[in-house]
Order: C-alpha cells, then structure tokens, then sequence
C-alpha cells in the first residue's frame, strides 16, 4: 500500500488498498495484539524503560561464521528488524573487541570477524549499518567500547594495516593469565584510549558510548615499573582508581564537546563492594573500578552494571535481587539498566521475573547480555507488549520539542485512518524533533501515560501515519501527535478528534455498485473524496471541473494497480456550488456532479 501526493492549489491523496489486503492486515495484528497480551503477566509496563541488548561481535559471538559480505550485512539488520519488532528500543553494538574495530577506524585495524584477517578491509561499515537499521526504527545505538583487554590467549597478532596495539607499543601491554591489558597507568596509552574513541565520536552518529572492562584484570598486575616510574607518593590501590577516573573523566570532557548529547554509560562488574549478604568478585578494590564515582561526578550517565546471577543466588553466585537492591541504593540519581546474563542456564528462566523485579526496585530499564542467547525468546514472556520510550536525562536535557505542527487526520474506507503533521519550529535550546509518537484512544483524549495507547515511534523524516481501526462502531476516536528530542524529552501533544460520520460513510461507500462512486464530501470537512475500483493495471485521468468545463484540479494522473482507491483533494480553495468530477479510465469517460460545501 502507499500514499502520494499530487500539488495544485490544493492538497490531494491517494490511497490504494489491494483487495483483500485490510483483511489479512487487520486479522494479522488482531493476532499478534491477542498472543502478546495473553502471555502478559506481573506489573503493568512502564511507557518509558530502556530495553537493551548486547551484540557481541568479538570471537563471533553474536556474529554470522560466514565470512561472506552479503550474509554478514543481512544477518545484522535482520537482527535489529527483530528486536524493533519485540519493542526493544536500545542496541549495545560491540564497536572495539580486542584493539580491533567494526566500523572504519583512523587507528585500529578492521576485525578479523569480518573477512577472516586481521586488518583487511570488508568492503562495508558493519556500524553504519547498525546506525541506519535502528534509527529508521527509532533505535539507539551504543557504541559497545572494550578499553583495556586488548587480546585473549595465544601468540602476539598478524601485522595488519594500521598496526594491532600490541605490536605498535608493546611497551604498553602486560600480559595476565594468558590474556593482553593495555596498562592504564601510562600516560600516553590513556591518552590513546581517548584518540581511539574520539575518533568514533567524531565520525558516527552514535546516541551512546559505552565502556567495557574500564578496569584492571587483577591485583596481581605487573605494573611495578609503571608505578615507581608514574605513581607519586599515591597508594597503589588509590592511585590505580585514579587511572581509570582519569580515562572516564577526560573522555567525557572530550565527547561532550563534539556530541553535546551524546550518552555515557559503563558496564561495571555487577558487585561494587561486598556487603553482609552477598560475596564475590569486588569491582571496587578487585579491579579498581571505581563506577559509582563516574556518576556521582557526572561523568557518566547510566550504568548497566553485569547482574548475571539468578533469582535466590545458589552454587556460590549471589542472589540477582540482593545485588540489584544495593545498586538501587546507590544509584545517584542516575539511571541504572541491570545487566541479565541470558547466556547462563540457571538465570535464563527467571528473564521474565528478573525484569518485574527491576521495574519494582525503580530501574530505568534492563540489558541482556547477548542477542544470541535471546533471539528465540524476545517476547521476554510477554513484558513487552506495546512500545516504549526511552527515559530522558534530565540532569543533561530538560527542554521538550515544540508539538507537531498542523496536525491532521482524515478517514479513507474500511477503518483506515490517515494523520498527517507537520515539523514544528526549534525548541528553546534549538532542538528539532529526533521523533514522533502517535498515540490513539477509543475513550477521548488518548491518555499518554498508559504505553498501551502508543501506536507508533516515527522517525523524524515522517510526517503522516497510516492506522487500521478495528472497530468502526465507537463514537469516535482520537488521536494525538508528540514530538520527542535526542534525549527523549517530549512535547505537548498536537490533537484531532476523528468524528464517526466521516469514518461510517467512508466505510459504507465501497458497498454500493459501479465502478466509479459519487464523490462525497463529509459535514463539516472540507475534503471531497473520489472513490472507484479497478479490476486490472489501468491508466486514470481525474479532474475537477467548475459550471464551464473548466479544469479546476487534477486529482490523479497514474497508471493504477488493480483493487479499491480513494483520491482525496482539499477543496477549501474552491467557492461552494456545483462541480463535476470527471474520470478517465480504460477508454471510457465518467462525469458525476457534486456539490462542494
């Protein structure tokens, strides 16, 4: 199906419809709406929650073994197409594995997920496309950022163009249980880190920036050198938290000034520091990962901590609630989005149960540590059944878009409803819209605190919707249009009410016979719509004519498929009186008379 547009002094629309097709559509999402609330259970969802997924494209986890371009490209944006589809809003796309990049990097050779070498070029840019796949979809995209694992076991890499960081400074590089850590206590790698990631910011259009293993690998890390040489009178544990600060600290003052609302956000292991009821591996004094200092100083702005335990703890891990419970208490104010390790056996059946929990302890969403391991599960047993928008960041951006300008909506037959808006001007702080919300309601003003009443998430670039009303025997039906900005700040709501004589007669024209119907122009519109059918590919000519045979509008102009059209002209330019419309089609010539009101 599809719109167009035809421009004279006023508006025309025409709208084809293949027979048969409303009804499949229509049954279609009856069943999808049925099966999706069936399953529903636990509290209600919230309107606006991050719904995050980890890709991991390091030793091709979440990656397609074929090192076939074309396979790769399909693969991937079939899986964003998925998770938009299951009403996950967020992507944490691995950008950086081991010194290694999957996007176009100024320092970092290509990954060898990608063509099977170290450093060759692939021929296409897998994060552009994971940026053009989502923001069609309203999407984020994190930019998922290893820093200081640099490489897992084996010898030293293959020379490649640029050179991997191991063989370009290996000065720079310790190796630690069979793995290769960049040392964070050396100035010039710091400052590396930071070009590395400069340069992403600077190239693509991420929405976030995440960091991974931000961090020291153990205790044991041989940097005696880099200490005596680097490390002042500072304590050792202190002054290894500050390396890491340091890199956090100075990427943010950095990106901030490229991306102004560019997100920030980390991966921290999921136990900060140990406490009375649960024990293990401490971010804090283990790794010198000091995270919930990155967002007590702002320079970070959400935290995904890895809460990859299940309900209860059991066999030495902790219990997933304990431990979220704790970061909820420290949340300073920021968002937190708890990581569930879907990969693990004991935390997978608890997914659904996990997310209540979250929603319960006032998280701002969930992450799901990784594609694969939720792909056939992302129904999240039905916790997401409609939409959801992303929650703003107020300590960034308070300052909403302007409403939608020029809302419209009109009734075209069989319950299809088409609204139209257009951009409004910039926001106090010069923001246009980065998105529209259609919200839509059988009981007056649509309540938009009630995510149920979402209908759709549009991009910027789309200016009109097209809805199917199942039900054409409400009194009416409204509708409204907001405008949301890159941080999720949304308007005021542009609104129409839909009134049920115009749907009623638009529903009711298709009944009569004859190929072409008499216009109607519905009370109080001041719309004419030209109904006719086709039976096969036909050439038409419509145009308005005023008492002289003069051509006042041309309303088609088309080769036309076979099925049911309606081509609707705004008559608001024209003086009331008779007119005549005359259709052209197949060798024959229609004229019917009709009044414009």
């Amino acid at each position: 199906m599809y719109i167009a547009g035809t421009n004279f002094r006023t508006t025309c629309v025409r709208i084809f419809f293949p027979a048969g097709l409303l009804r499949f559509f229509s049954g279609i999402f009856l069943f999808l709406f049925t099966a999706s609330a069936a399953t529903a259970s636990g509290p209600a969802p919230p309107k606006r929650e991050v719904r995050a997924v980890w890709i991991a494209t390091v030793l091709g986890l979440d990656w397609p073994k074929s090192a076939d371009r074309e396979e790769q490209e399909r693969s991937l944006r079939e899986m964003i197409r998925k998770l938009a589809a299951a009403h996950f809003n967020t992507i944490f796309f691995q950008v950086r594995g081991r010194a290694d990049a999957m996007y176009r990097s100024d320092y970092e050779p290509w990954s060898p997920q990608l063509t099977g070498t170290l450093g060759k070029d692939p021929g296409w840019d897998p994060l552009a496309v994971v940026l053009e796949e989502a923001h069609a979809r309203c999407m984020e995209v994190h930019a998922w950022f290893n820093t200081v694992m640099v490489k897992n076991g084996g010898g030293p890499p293959a020379e490649s163009s640029p050179r991997h960081l191991i063989l370009a400074h290996p000065d720079w590089i310790h190796e630690v249980n069979g793995e290769w850590w960049l040392d964070p206590g050396i100035p010039d790698a710091r400052r590396y880190l930071i070009n590395v990631a400069m340069d992403l910011v600077r190239k693509y259009d991420i929405d976030g920036f995440q960091f991974d293993f931000l961090r020291y690998p153990v205790q044991e890390f041989p940097d005696q050198t880099t200490y005596r040489h680097y490390g002042r009178s500072v304590p050792k544990d202190e002054w290894r938290r500050d390396n890491i600060n340091a890199i956090a600290r100075q990427f943010r003052d950095s990106a901030l000034a490229v991306r102004p609302r560019l997100k920030i956000g980390s991966s921290p292991i999921g136990i900060y520091r140990n406490t009375s009821g649960f024990r293990g591996l401490q971010s804090y004094t283990d790794l010198y990962q000091d995270s919930r200092r990155w967002i007590l100083e702002g320079w970070q702005d959400y935290l995904a901590p890895q809460l990859y335990w299940p309900l209860g703890g059991g066999s030495g891990d902790p219990d997933f609630a304990l431990v979220l419970r704790d970061w909820s208490e420290h949340a300073g104010g920021r968002h937190l989005y708890p990581g569930i390790g879907a990969y693990k056996p004991a935390v997978f059946p608890d997914i659904p149960r996990l997310i209540d929990l979250s929603r319960e302890e006032g998280m701002q969403g969930n992450s799901f540590f990784r594609y694969s391991n939720i792909e056939d599960f992302l129904a999240m047993g039905g916790r997401y059944p409609a939409p959801a928008l992303i929650p703003p960041m107020l300590w960034r951006d308070s300052v909403p878009p302007l409403p939608p300008a020029d809302l419209r909506v009109r009734t075209m037959n069989d319950g299809i409803v088409v609204l139209r808006w257009s951009t409004p001007l910039p926001a106090a702080d010069g923001e246009l819209p980065a998105a529209y919300v259609v919200y839509r309601s059988p009981d007056g003003e649509p309540d938009r605190t009630r995510p149920g009443n979402i209908v759709a998430i549009l991009p910027p670039v789309r200016h009109s919707y097209l809805d199917t009303i199942r039900e054409n025997g409400r009194a009416g039906y409204s509708y409204s249009v907001t405008a949301v900005d890159r941080l999720w700040n949304e308007s005021l709501p542009g609104k129409e009410r839909l009134p049920v004589s115009e749907l009623a007669v638009i529903s009711r024209v298709f009944r009569d016979s004859g190929v072409v119907k008499e216009p109607f122009q519905p009370a109080g519109s001041s719309t004419v719509y030209f109904p006719y059918e086709l039976v096969r590919v036909t050439p038409v000519i419509l145009r308005i004519l005023d008492q002289r045979n003069r051509e006042v509008a041309s309303v088609v102009d088309a080769v036309e498929l076979p099925g049911r059209h309606i081509a609707a002209a705004d008559v608001s330019g024209l003086h009331s009186g008779r007119y005549t419309s005359l259709c052209i089609f197949d060798d024959r010539t229609v004229k019917i008379p009709f009044d414009v009101r």
